[in-house]
Formats: structure tokens, C-alpha cells, sequence
């Protein structure tokens, strides 16, 4: 019966189970502020994450909307400056345009005016020694006419008309300090400039107004709007810095083209006006056209891009291949800046990013860019970011006061709880303690009315179950060790069994011979199966015995001495098993009408017979005999039939092996034969036995000479190896040495590998031979049909064939005999 050490040994022990180290109490509380941790904890994490993304969003929009408004503002601030600048361009126009209209005037009111006394042609007109015309110095306007011109009446009225512009540009020079020059060259190649530099001792003779650049695009057919015309800026000449010309056509009141009106204008006002822009605290400006000519760039800019004055001078167009040096950010800039009329856009430039705004200048088509490090108008964005970074942590850190304040409650009211949950649970503790002891007379009183009350209760019903087991355990177990102890039995039984399946399995790989064979096969089974006798029974061939053909015991082997033989269907068990082809099974040899008793084997009680059969052919029959009654079981039968089906495997087997290596005999025998008569034919044939070879050659060896001198041999040593074809020796190979000299190992190699070789060759020339020799003679054999074919007369045909045949197999006379055919019986 099992004690209170056998019980409580089954119990975990509170100092080996890590669990153990807390109490109920302690667990439910820890569990308790680890749920409650985890849930403050999530949403502590959630919160923070959600405050961090919130921030993250609110920068990245706030940055967004600052950096929108910061290009904007740079935006407006190009619009603005090229406003200013194109009111200085527009200006110009205004004046150019005057100009124009004032001289247009004047040549309307040429009647009025051919007659006024202001300025006489005559007078003040010279023709200097280089043939062009020139007037005096000491005049508002400088007059010149190239040396081809003739003063004509015509074009002195058209002169001293437009000589009354000196009442009118002089003052328009002196309201306008950028305008350099105003001057209007004629459709006669006659140029009137102002101020008076002395042109004509300036220009050369031959000097044609008409062919200048300002000109040409002024004229209708260049210009047929009649709008004021800008040219491309240059340095001028006269030390005046960079310089345009704006040039407008001038049409008389015929609606004839007369000549153009221009002024030069300096753009040192307008580079000024650009240098003097500021953006932020770094920014600058610069002006370009769409060409890529380059009017003004501060000292900043062409530290930025790398470029120096001396490989860019003002008014001329930025070339790469001639900046080398420049930086590729410039050229991206001016590309960019030439697709459209105004934008702004960002590009990294020396490792910063800068803001570039750009605004054309509708007069002259101009693009002023604005350049600015994009820090400096994002400053605003820098301090507000920070100020909410701030912020964030502020809130970060209130939320975190928060959750531990909200844990430290949640784990004290988790305590509380704990102690009100356990106490009963205490109780229960107690009383199992008791019953681990063996006391189970022990009863738990807890009436919470709820789930512990009914476990308390489950647990006193269980106290007396347990008390109730524990009294009939030792019976069960007793009980429970007898059907193991069967089961144990059973299986060694089993393992047994199939282990003499295996090892007749084993047997049959190993061995094809049945002498050797059945005899093991019966041993085996005798060992395994604790059999006194197996005998193995097989049909002779007139299927009228069963011969017994293996035994293991002592009776079973003065059987077979004997020739002991059952006659089929007549004799014992195992001629009903022969015949019918169905086992049977003798539990009770003496209550079986079929069982024949031997006097070999007289202590036999129970028998079992089963047959050994091929395809449904029945060869014979698997005997089993016992000393004990009843010893056969159904496993016993399921096993033995499955070796009974291996045994007759292996019969079939053995047989067909058996068959094989005779035919496989007779095979390489009928083979050996043929081959021996083919080479013993040969040999015949060609009246040779052998070669000789020596220094001076080979030599045949006939069949009738004896081969060498018998008083050489006595002074040399003979090696013969064989000639091996197919595994028949076909003659050998002999070489002879001196005496006195010994040959070596590897020569002997080398003569066994010569010999393989030349029977190789040897068996080589035979085959082509045979070969050659089949070939002609069914080559004789169509030559003489298609010569017999050739005619349709039987006797014709009779001797071409005697002919033939005659000269093929080289005979003086070939007879046919004639055959004569008896006529069918008649019925």
C-alpha cells in the first residue's frame, strides 16, 4: 500500500521549482503590475510616438509652408527689382521713341522749314582731304557723309531740316546722363551724331551708316512693327563701360522709309542698381539675357561660381569652353533661367543650398536672378522647430509623471485585490499540505460563494476519492505489471518472427544454391519459432511426390537420407497441402484424419503445412511440427505464410539460376568452338605457324619448318607469354635473350602489353577478313542473279548459272540433276 512518502515524493519540490519562489499572493500582484506596467507602458509608448509624429508632421509643414513663403517673398522681391530696372529700360524706349518722332515731324514739315535761316548747308559743310563731308566743331551735332556721296538739293533740304534736332536732343542728353550718344543715320548714308565728337575725322571715309548692326534691325524689313529696337550690350570705345544701343525707324509723311534714329545708352546705372540688391544677410543678384551675356555679377558671385574678370568680361556670353574653371552649378543656373520668363528653384552650390529666383525685364527681355543661401530666409522656420522640439519634451515629460503616478496606484490596488483573492486560497493551500501528509481526514471550509467555495468543495470530494484509490492501488498496479509483463513477452515474440524473416531474407541474397540454401532456411526458422522440426518438401517433375528436400531435426535428417517422399493428395498433411494448394493446420495431430504419423518423429503434437507455389503452380510445401499441443497462433500463420512465399522465391530463384548458368555454359562452349575453328581454319589456310623478328626484319614461320637452330637455343633464354583472345589462347608470343642476361620486371610488362596488343590486332585482322571474304561472296551471288535475270530462256538462264558458278568456285564441271515431282493423290 502506498505511504504518505510515496505521495509526497510525486509532489515538486519548493526548493527546486522556480515558481515556488513567490506565493499566490505575490504572483497574482506581480501579474497584476505586470498587465498593468504593459498597458501603461503601450500607452505611454503610443502617446509618445503619436506626439513625436504629430511634431514631426507640424515641422515638416511648417518648414514646407516657410520655405513656400520664403520663395515667394524672393519671388515678389525679383518681380519688384525688375520692375525698377525696367522702369530705367522703359525710360530709354520712351526717349528713343521721341526721338524717332521728333525727327518724323521734322521731315513732315520739310516746306516749312527748307527755307529757315537756321543753318546754312553751304557754310557750314567742308569735304575734307579724304573726300567725306564734315561740319564745324563748334555745332551741337557732328555731320558726316562718306566720301561717295554727292551733296545733292535734295539732300541738302533733308540735312538742314534735320539740323533743327540740336533744339531738341541736346536737352534730352542733359536730362539723361546714362544716354552716352543720340544720332540718326540716313537711307543717303548721311549721319548726324550728338554731341559733336568730330566724326568724320574719327570714322573712316568710307564709313556707311547704313550697314551698321542697329541700323539693319531697325529697318521695316527687319522691323516692320516699328517698335524700338535693342541691341546686344558691348564695351564701348570711349572708355564708357558697358554699353546698348536702341535704335527705331523714322518714316516721313509719304510713309517713306527715311533712316533710323538710335541712342547709346550706358548700363553702369542699371549694374549699379543690380550690385546694389541685397538678400538677407549674403544674398545678391545678377543680370543675364537669354544668350547667356553676363551684365552684372558682384565680387560674391564670382567667388561662388569661380570665375575671374579676366576669362569673363561684362556683355559677353558665358561659354563653358571658355570657363573651364567656373563652377557646372553657374551653367545650370543660366539653363535654367533661359526656359521660361520667371521661377524660383533650389540648387546645392558649394556644399549649401541656395534659393534662386529670377524675373525677366519685359523691355529688353533680361533675366534678373536673385541668389540667396536658403538658411538665411528659413531662420524663422530653424527658431520655431526648436520651440516646438521644446515643447514636445515638455509634454513628453508631464505624460511620463503621469504614467508612473498611474502605475504606482494600479500596483497598489493590485496588492489589495491580491490579498482579498488569496486568503481563501491559503485555506485551500493548507488543507492539500495536510493531505500530502496523509492526513485525509482534512477538510477545507471556505465559503466565499464563488469559484473557490466550489473548489474547496472539489476538493474534499477528491480527499476522499484519493482515500478510496490509494487502498486498491497496489492491487492495480499489480495487476497493471502482469498485462505489461504479457505484452513484453509478445513483442520478443513478434521481434523473433521477424527476425527470421530478415535473416531468410538475408539467406536468399547470399546464397543461389538450394543444397546450401534450404538447409539454412529450416535452421532459422527451427531457432526463431522454437520448432523441433521444419522440413522443406518440393514436387518432383512428374508432380506425383512431395520429396522432402530440407530438414533440421534428427528424424528430419534420417528422412532425407532415406529419400523420404509423400505421395500427392494421398499421404499426410503435407500431400493435402501439395494437391489443394491451401494450408492446414493440425492443432491436435491425433484428432486430424489427414495427419500421417512418423515413427521419425514420434513426439510431434500439433503440425502445420504450407504450400510453396509459383504463379498459382504449387512446388511444394513449408512443414512445421511442435512437441506441444495447440502451438500454433495466428501470428505464427501470418509469419510462416509470408517466409513460406520467400521460401518459394528463392526456389524459383535458384532454379532460374541454375537454368542460366547451364545455358550460359553451353553458350561460351558452342563459342569457344567456333572460335577455336576459325583460327585452326586460318592457320591452315595460310600454311604459317608464326613470325620471326629480328634486327633485319620479320620472318614467316612455315608450318613444316622446325623453327630455330637447337645449338642458338643452348646459348639463349626463352620468355613465352600467351596470345589471349576472348579468353582463349590463340598462340604466344616468345622472346629470346642471351643467356648470361637477366630481363627485368617492367620488360616482361612490356612484353605482356605487346602481346594483349597483337591479339587484339591479330583478332582485328581475322574479323576483316571474314568480313571481306562474306562480302564477295555476296557480291559472286548478285552478280550471277542479275546475270541470270538477264534473260527469260530456263535454258539460257541453266547455263549462265553452270557458267557462273563454274568460274567462282573454280571447277571443270558442275552437273543440275533434275528432280521429279510425283503428281498429287488424287482423292
Amino acid at each position: 500500500m502506498a505511504t504518505k512518502d510515496n505521495v509526497s515524493s510525486l509532489q515538486p519540490s519548493p526548493e527546486n521549482s522556480a515558481p515556488s519562489r513567490f506565493n499566490l499572493r505575490g504572483k497574482l500582484t506581480i501579474a497584476n503590475m505586470g498587465i498593468t506596467f504593459l498597458v501603461v507602458l503601450g500607452m505611454g509608448l503610443y502617446i509618445y510616438f503619436r506626439i513625436q509624429d504629430g511634431s514631426t508632421q507640424l515641422i515638416s509643414r511648417l518648414e514646407e509652408n516657410i520655405r513656400i513663403r520664403a520663395q515667394q517673398e524672393l519671388l515678389n522681391t525679383g518681380r519688384e527689382q525688375s520692375i525698377l530696372l525696367d522702369s530705367f529700360f522703359e525710360t530709354m524706349s520712351r526717349n528713343t521713341s521721341i526721338v524717332g518722332s521728333s525727327i518724323t515731324n521734322l521731315l513732315e514739315d520739310t516746306v516749312e522749314l527748307q527755307d529757315s535761316p537756321y543753318w546754312n548747308p553751304t557754310i557750314s559743310l567742308r569735304r575734307l582731304s579724304s573726300g567725306s563731308w564734315d561740319n564745324l566743331n563748334a555745332e551741337p551735332s557732328s555731320i558726316f557723309l562718306p566720301a561717295e556721296v554727292e551733296l545733292s538739293a535734295s539732300l541738302l533740304t533733308k540735312l538742314k531740316v534735320l539740323k533743327h534736332t540740336d533744339l531738341i536732343i541736346p536737352s534730352i542728353l542733359k536730362d539723361n546722363p546714362d544716354i552716352v550718344a543720340i544720332y540718326f543715320g540716313g537711307i543717303s548714308k548721311e549721319t548726324i551724331y550728338y554731341p559733336n565728337i568730330d566724326l568724320a575725322n574719327i570714322v573712316p571715309a568710307d564709313f556707311d551708316v547704313t550697314g551698321r548692326v542697329w541700323y539693319v534691325d531697325a529697318t521695316l524689313d527687319n522691323n516692320p512693327d516699328k517698335k524700338v529696337v535693342w541691341s546686344a550690350p558691348y564695351q564701348d570705345a570711349a572708355l564708357n563701360g558697358l554699353v546698348i544701343t536702341t535704335s527705331i525707324p523714322v518714316i516721313d509723311a509719304r510713309s517713306q522709309f527715311q533712316g533710323v534714329a538710335a541712342m547709346d545708352i550706358q548700363l553702369n546705372r542699371i549694374t549699379d542698381l543690380v550690385g546694389e540688391i541685397k538678400i538677407g544677410d549674403t544674398g545678391y543678384a545678377f543680370l543675364v539675357d537669354n544668350n547667356n551675356r553676363l551684365f552684372s555679377l558682384p565680387e560674391k558671385g564670382y567667388t561662388d561660381f569661380n570665375i575671374t574678370d579676366e576669362n569673363a568680361r561684362l556683355g559677353e556670353i558665358m561659354d563653358p569652353s571658355a570657363l573651364t574653371a567656373a563652377s557646372p552649378e553657374f551653367f545650370e543656373i543660366l539653363d535654367a533661367v533661359s526656359q521660361s520668363p520667371g521661377g524660383v528653384f533650389s540648387i546645392e552650390l558649394n556644399g549649401q543650398e541656395r534659393f534662386i529666383a529670377y524675373q525677366v525685364i519685359p523691355q529688353v527681355q533680361y533675366k534678373l536672378v536673385l541668389i540667396v543661401p536658403s538658411q538665411e530666409l528659413l531662420a524663422d522656420a530653424a527658431l520655431i522647430e526648436e520651440e516646438i522640439q521644446r515643447e514636445t519634451r515638455t509634454t513628453v515629460y508631464f505624460s511620463l509623471i503621469i504614467i508612473i503616478v498611474v502605475f504606482v496606484l494600479a500596483a497598489s490596488t493590485s496588492l489589495a485585490i491580491s490579498n482579498r483573492l488569496t486568503a481563501p486560497l491559503q485555506n485551500l493551500n493548507e488543507v492539500a499540505q495536510e493531505i500530502i501528509k496523509g492526513n485525509y481526514e482534512a477538510r477545507s471550509n471556505v465559503r466565499s460563494q464563488d469559484e473557490l467555495e466550489t473548489l474547496s468543495d472539489t476538493l474534499n470530494t477528491m480527499t476522499d476519492t484519493v482515500k478510496n484509490l490509494v487502498s486498491s492501488l497496489e492491487q492495480r498496479v499489480e495487476e497493471r505489471t502482469a498485462a505489461l509483463q504479457v505484452e513484453l513477452q509478445h513483442g520478443e515474440k513478434r521481434t523473433k518472427q521477424y527476425e527470421a524473416v530478415t535473416k531468410v531474407a538475408q539467406a536468399i541474397n547470399a546464397r543461389q544454391n538450394l543444397q546450401e540454401l534450404l538447409p539454412q532456411i529450416t535452421e532459422v526458422i527451427s531457432q526463431q519459432f522454437g520448432f523441433y522440426h521444419v522440413g522443406i518438401f518440393l514436387n518432383d517433375a512428374s508432380n506425383q511426390y512431395a520429396v522432402l528436400g530440407a530438414a533440421n531435426s534428427e528424424g528430419g535428417k534420417r528422412m532425407l537420407q532415406r529419400g523420404h517422399q509423400l505421395k500427392i493428395g494421398a499421404q499426410g498433411i503435407v500431400g493435402y497441402v501439395t494437391s489443394t494448394g491451401k494450408p492446414r493446420i493440425a492443432r491436435n495431430v491425433g484428432e486430424d484424419s489427414a495427419y500421417f504419423n512418423n515413427p521419425d518423429l514420434a513426439e510431434t503434437l500439433s503440425e502445420m503445412a504450407l504450400p510453396l507455389s509459383i504463379s498459382d503452380t504449387i512446388i511444394g510445401a513449408l512443414d512445421v511440427q511442435s512437441k506441444n499441443a495447440n502451438a500454433f497462433t495466428d501470428e505464427d500463420v501470418e509469419v510462416l505464410t509470408i517466409l513460406a512465399d520467400l521460401v518459394s522465391i528463392a526456389i524459383q530463384n535458384a532454379r532460374l539460376y541454375d537454368q542460366m548458368q547451364r545455358s550460359l555454359m553451353e553458350a561460351e562452349s558452342v563459342t569457344r568452338q567456333y572460335f577455336r575453328d576459325n583460327w585452326s581454319r586460318l592457320s591452315e589456310e595460310q600454311r604459317i605457324s608464326g613470325y620471326r623478328y629480328t634486327s633485319s626484319g620479320s620472318i614467316p614461320i612455315f608450318l613444316a619448318t622446325d623453327g630455330e637452330n637447337s645449338a642458338d637455343l643452348e646459348n639463349r633464354r626463352t620468355y613465352t607469354v600467351p596470345i589471349v583472345i576472348r579468353g582463349q589462347a590463340v598462340g604466344e608470343l616468345s622472346v629470346i635473350v642471351p643467356k648470361q642476361e637477366p630481363i627485368k620486371g617492367d620488360q616482361l610488362d612490356l612484353v605482356r602489353a605487346v602481346a594483349e596488343r597483337v591479339g587484339v590486332f591479330a583478332e582485328n585482322a581475322r574479323l576483316f577478313d571474314q568480313t571481306a571474304r562474306r562480302a564477295e561472296r555476296e557480291r559472286l551471288v548478285s552478280d550471277i542473279t542479275n546475270k541470270i535475270r538477264g534473260t527469260n530462256d530456263p535454258k539460257e538462264m541453266v547455263e549462265t548459272a553452270i557458267q557462273e558458278l563454274r568460274q567462282a568456285l573454280n571447277v571443270s564441271r558442275i552437273e543440275i540433276i533434275p528432280q521429279k515431282i510425283s503428281p498429287p493423290d488424287k482423292e
